[in-house]
């Protein structure tokens, strides 16, 4: 007997081979279908003898947004033209409550509520001089390497660039911070100047990038674990220089010792043996915060609060009396 199943509820969640679907949560069409590259929200999810279609996989119903840019409405005007065979213009083509198997969406992260904002360094460099104009721009996620290219790139221009062809000019103007450099001849920017800072900025990080991140960062470590391991086989003696560094660096080995970790039995027991005891250990810690009798009264604005009191004569015998006089020590 086939199971019914319609989800409509906002922030209500379905799992399809490994992905998570969510009600209200954006999404982008894939090249699997023709609404490929719109963003939209998921508005319903069927499964079972509730499906309008005939797929084997579940019904996705979707509410796509027009695209913004005109070069995009023509390419959705464009395929749909060639789908029906005539001529279609963005009115006639249905956004809202288009049914979609789960290959032709992806979902996206929602970006209210990315959790990782992590700050990064774009140094910028523009230029003009001799009727020649340009600009450069290149990111960093260290402020020290953005200086380091930035000291680098003036020094060349202060040595055999274009600086010491205007420090003569009795109109030139030069200005610096911390993390910028200008210089100009009055009166003629637009055609002789020179300007390199750093910007600094914060960029909205997917968990997808943060997955590709530490999957790169595994990996190395990983490769520098196996050059640790063999630094002193003696079977590297018959190694050429270029077979031992190309087997430093095979991605085969991460991959093969991942393969390996997720058969081994005893490595997956140890460590969520392990997960196990540190969680008992955290849970032991908070549930000690609750130990106070029940007529505890914490002070107010005090990080590490002691007991106000209620009054009775037990309070002045108390430890967590916040009044408690000490006792004279007796030997």
């Amino acid at each position: 007997m086939e199971i019914k199943m319609i989800i409509n509820r906002i922030g209500a969640e379905f799992e399809y081979e490994g992905t998570t679907y969510v009600v209200g949560a954006p999404i982008v069409g894939t090249s699997g279908s023709e609404y490929e590259g719109l963003y939209g929200t998921i508005t319903e999810i069927r499964d079972g003898e509730d499906k309008e279609t005939e797929n084997e996989t579940p019904d996705i119903y979707c509410s796509f947004e027009v695209p913004a840019l005109p070069y995009e409405v023509k390419k959705l005007e464009d395929v749909f033209s060639e789908l029906y065979g005539q001529k279609k213009t963005i009115d006639d083509i249905i956004l809202d409550f288009v049914i979609m198997a789960p290959s032709m969406v992806e979902p996206l992260d929602d970006l209210k509520e990315c959790r990782q904002h992590p700050r990064i360094y774009i140094l910028l460099e523009d230029w003009a001089v001799d009727g020649e104009q340009g600009n450069s721009s290149e990111v960093y996620t260290d402020f020290n390497d953005a200086k380091r290219l930035l000291v680098q790139k003036l020094k060349e221009e202060q040595e055999s660039g274009c600086i010491p062809q205007w420090t003569d000019n009795e109109k030139f103007v030069e200005y610096s911070t911390e993390s910028l450099y200008e210089c100009y001849i009055d009166g003629e920017y637009c055609e002789s100047h020179y300007h390199i800072a750093i910007i600094s900025q914060q960029i909205c990080v997917s968990s997808r990038f943060v997955r590709e991140m530490a999957e790169i960062y595994k990996t190395s470590c990983q490769l520098e674990d196996f050059v640790s391991q063999i630094s002193d086989w003696d079977e590297l003696d018959k190694l050429t220089d270029e077979q031992y560094n190309r087997m430093i660096q095979d991605p085969h080995f991460p991959e093969r010792l991942q393969n390996k970790l997720g058969k081994n039995d005893s490595y997956w027991e140890s460590y969520w043996q392990t997960v196990s005891e540190v969680a008992h250990e955290f849970v032991d810690e908070y549930l000690k915060e609750n130990t106070h009798p029940d007529c505890y009264t914490p002070e107010q604005d005090n990080p590490y609060p002691l007991c106000v009191g209620n009054g009775s004569e037990a309070c002045k015998e108390c430890c967590l009396y916040a009044k408690m006089e000490a006792r004279p020590w007796e030997p």
